[in-house]
């Protein structure tokens, strides 16, 4: 039997604890995992609670590491997460997207709905299985976001990050943060519900569809050709803009859909 000592920078260190004492800290924490024969890295990190999306930088001494490399015994190896550790290291993590595409599983449903309405491609089904969720984010390339850690230790995962927030907004200004979206996001471009890219129609295309005293006060409607939702800024727009500048940190574009 050999032993690791894995040193765990950053945020890396909360997967050492219990799941309400995560984000306790920044500082390093230093478990020792122990395995036999030639065990992959990414097996002895996740045996410790890392899971392997998670980790974008691994050092023997000054010498890199990658998941695959098997894991050197009776070694002190340091542990960073994504964006963290010395320069000069090819990483990891893969590329980031030009625009981000996003799955969530089954208990993210109000995250989705936040992402879609910030115009990000989020695909959520409900009652999707862990193993149908890890194939589709590999055949996709989408990042999986996940409040479940073995699902994201699925060795189909390559692009993912557990979700460390509970409560609904905080999750979104998290994944935010983490993606860097502000840039990229274009609120109210997207159905909240389906997931379809909204398109402009008339007033007159949509008058069949609303009530009377809408189409007398609103010219501005767009429609989802996935499941027949149609959008107007409505009563509830004014919240909903709230909402984007918290997740975003700044007042978004004016115009976009508030009732459907």
């Amino acid at each position: 039997m050999a032993t690791v000592r894995f040193t765990l920078h950053g945020d890396l260190s909360d997967f050492t604890r219990p799941a309400t004492g995560l984000a306790a800290g920044p500082s390093p924490v230093t478990v020792t995992a122990r395995f036999e024969g030639r065990a992959s890295l990414k097996d002895v990190l996740e045996s410790v609670g890392v899971p392997h999306p998670e980790v974008d930088l691994v050092l023997c001494g000054s010498r890199p590491l990658t998941l695959e490399s098997p894991t050197p015994a009776d070694a002190r190896v340091d542990v960073f997460p994504v964006g963290a550790g010395p320069s000069g290291h090819a990483r990891l993590v893969p590329t980031s997207q030009e625009t981000p595409r996003f799955l969530l599983d089954g208990h993210l449903g109000r995250l989705a709905s936040l992402l879609r309405m910030l115009g990000f491609d989020t695909r959520w089904e409900r009652d999707a299985d862990d193993a149908a969720l890890a194939e589709a984010s590999a055949r996709e390339d989408r990042i999986l976001l996940t409040r479940d850690l073995g699902l994201l230790k699925r060795s189909a995962v390559r692009r993912g990050a557990f979700v460390r927030g509970v409560k609904h907004l905080e999750q979104g200004r998290e994944v935010v943060r983490r993606f860097q979206l502000r840039s990229v996001a274009r609120p109210f471009t997207r159905c909240i519900r389906c997931n379809t890219p909204l398109r402009d129609i008339s007033a007159a295309e949509a008058a069949p569809r609303v009530p009377p005293r809408v189409r007398e006060r609103h010219r501005r409607f767009l429609a989802c050709d996935g499941c027949d939702a149609l959008y107007w800024p409505g009563t509830h727009h004014d919240a909903m803009k709230g909402v984007v500048a918290s997740l975003c940190g700044a007042p978004p574009e004016a115009g976009g859909p508030g009732d459907r």
